[in-house]
């Protein structure tokens, strides 16, 4: 009777599972990895992850009474909105559910945690510049003096420069995940 398997063992509800993959993989790496950094990632990203949703649910229903009517190129800027933050939400979560997979198959290091930690910080911080550059006018603040000439001179760029900060960050997201080990 030693061959047979143990029914009640394998009737236990898992604590670790999770019908949701990104719930789980949130879970999973900042459960099994020893970096602080990737930790406190997996924090911001959860947070950063539910308000960029927010936004995008909320500001949904406004972009298409504003171009109701409009061209062609109206209904694909709706359109957009909702593939432009699927993309970002995604890239947001892409270190956490690197990480999480890498330990799930054993193949994680803290080296690999601490550079998908930096690579997703990197991309949040694109994301900032790519605010910056893109700002209207009237919109814009003074800076604090110590980063004024830095931010003045993100306002002074075109604003079609606002795309490769982000461009950037997930290229540096990419080139972690593939090359990490």
């Amino acid at each position: 009777m030693a061959d047979q398997p143990d029914v009640e063992a394998d009737a236990r509800p898992r604590t670790d599972d999770s019908r949701s993959l990104i719930r789980g993989s949130f879970r999973t790496a900042f459960a099994e990895t020893d970096s602080r950094l990737l930790q406190s990632y997996a924090v911001v990203a959860a947070l950063l992850s539910a308000l960029l949703a927010t936004f995008v649910v909320l500001a949904l229903p406004v972009w298409i009474f504003a171009t109701v009517g409009g061209s062609e190129f109206a209904t694909f800027s709706r359109a957009f909105l909702i593939v432009g933050g699927a993309l970002l939400l995604a890239v947001l979560i892409g270190p956490v559910l690197s990480t999480a997979r890498k330990h799930r198959r054993g193949t994680a290091s803290a080296r690999a945690d601490l550079l998908a930690a930096l690579a997703g910080y990197l991309f949040v911080a694109s994301l900032y510049v790519s605010l910056l550059i893109s700002a209207p006018p009237d919109a814009r603040e003074a800076p604090p003096a110590l980063l004024a000439p830095a931010v003045e001179f993100l306002y002074a760029l075109p604003a079609v420069y606002a795309l490769a900060p982000p461009a950037l960050g997930i290229a540096a997201i990419l080139a972690v995940h593939r090359l990490a080990r």
